[in-house]
């Protein structure tokens, strides 16, 4: 087949690719889709750190991915090594203009592609740069670091000691698919849900939601319920914590279609994460589907979670304090306040489309294939 002058070939290398959900998952899979549907080429690499087998040549020991102490004595070395010589078959069969490392895990694959003489990108979030040497080494390999925030930004500049060249591109959804949803409801607004919806650790603080259902005025929830979506090992807890109210419901996890339908369904999508050090939202992509789905948000001032919420939602003060969530939720049960929040929600949504946001990184590949050219 004629490659076209115009076509670029791009190998994704990935320690996370769905069915599992998350972050980094949604933001390679958009990738991938966005380029393949503008023409372009990919080879994608998924290699998951906890289920991969390593060849007789990649346990042979290579003192060069020992980054730390720690990767020396519980043999994180091992990934690297099998990371970079898989990267080096599919740089031979592949041929590709760009090498996009989609985590810091694949710092190996970044020196593989400099060693071919290929340019390179790094995809940057935001607990993952709590390991400072692994950190260091990808970011400094890297051409372009990729950060999905301002926030995101601020953290690569604090792990290394001089400047490198960043690019902030959001991460991408399906604006379509979750507009189609919002067109297709037909339950009255006066008695859709609120919802929330993510994994059940401490650091989404799901529990201070359920308390603030349970201390809002009872003429605000009336003929509405609370929506928890999701799963985690804080389950049993948070329905101990919602036993004595039957007007919260748990329905676990949701697959793609199930949470478009339950974000558009719903009235508000409330979700106040906490920040443990580098365990923050990098940006939090639920907001912004929210927002296609046509729902109002409610979020917290942590991370990259305002630039996700923008002017199309509510930012809590004390993400910790019932009251202060309780009296957002209420503010988007208010019709004038809701329809104010929705049309900022469609005034904005579509700079997080797929084609928009695919565009971003072809202009970031096009200046790395000139330079290199």
């Amino acid at each position: 087949m004629t490659r076209s002058e115009d076509e670029l070939r791009i190998l994704i290398v990935t320690p996370d690719y769905p069915p599992p959900p998350g972050g980094i998952q949604t933001i390679t899979r958009n990738i991938e889709r966005g380029l393949n549907d503008a023409g372009h080429t990919v080879e994608l690499l998924h290699i998951d750190p906890e289920y991969y087998d390593p060849t007789l040549r990649d346990i042979l020991p290579r003192w060069r991915w020992c980054y730390s102490t720690r990767a020396a004595v519980t043999g994180q070395f091992l990934y690297q090594q099998t990371v970079y010589t898989r990267i080096n078959d599919r740089i031979g069969s592949f041929d590709p203009d760009i090498v996009h490392a989609m985590h810091i895990r694949n710092w190996s694959a970044l020196v593989a592609a400099n060693e071919a003489g290929l340019p390179t990108v790094l995809s940057t979030y935001a607990l993952e740069l709590e390991e400072t040497e692994l950190a260091a080494a990808a970011i400094n390999t890297a051409d372009i670091v990729h950060v999905i925030s301002e926030f995101t930004a601020s953290l690569v500049d604090d792990a290394v000691e001089e400047s490198v060249e960043t690019r902030l591109i959001h991460p991408s959804i399906d604006v379509p698919a979750y507009q189609t949803a919002h067109e297709q409801v037909t339950q009255e607004t006066d008695k859709a849900p609120v919802l929330t919806m993510a994994r059940f650790v401490d650091r989404k603080n799901i529990e201070t939601v359920i308390r603030a259902w349970k201390q809002m005025d009872e003429v605000a929830t009336a003929d509405r319920e609370l929506i928890v979506a999701g799963d985690g090992p804080k389950r049993e807890a948070f329905e101990r914590l919602a036993a004595d109210r039957d007007d919260v419901r748990f329905v676990g996890w949701v697959n793609g279609e199930e949470k478009r339908e339950l974000l558009a369904e719903s009235v508000a999508f409330v979700m106040v994460p906490r920040r443990d050090e580098f365990d923050v939202e990098g940006f939090g992509i639920v907001y912004i589907e929210a927002q296609a789905a046509g729902t109002p948000v409610v979020g917290s001032k942590h991370g990259g979670a305002p630039e996700a919420v923008g002017d199309a939602g509510i930012i809590v003060d004390d993400e910790s304090d019932p009251t202060n969530v309780g009296a957002a939720i209420e503010t988007l049960l208010d019709t004038d306040q809701r329809i104010k929040y929705e049309q900022k929600a469609a005034e904005r949504i579509g700079q997080f489309d797929i084609p928009v946001i695919t565009e971003k990184f072809l202009s970031v590949y096009d200046s790395l294939k000139s330079r290199s050219a």
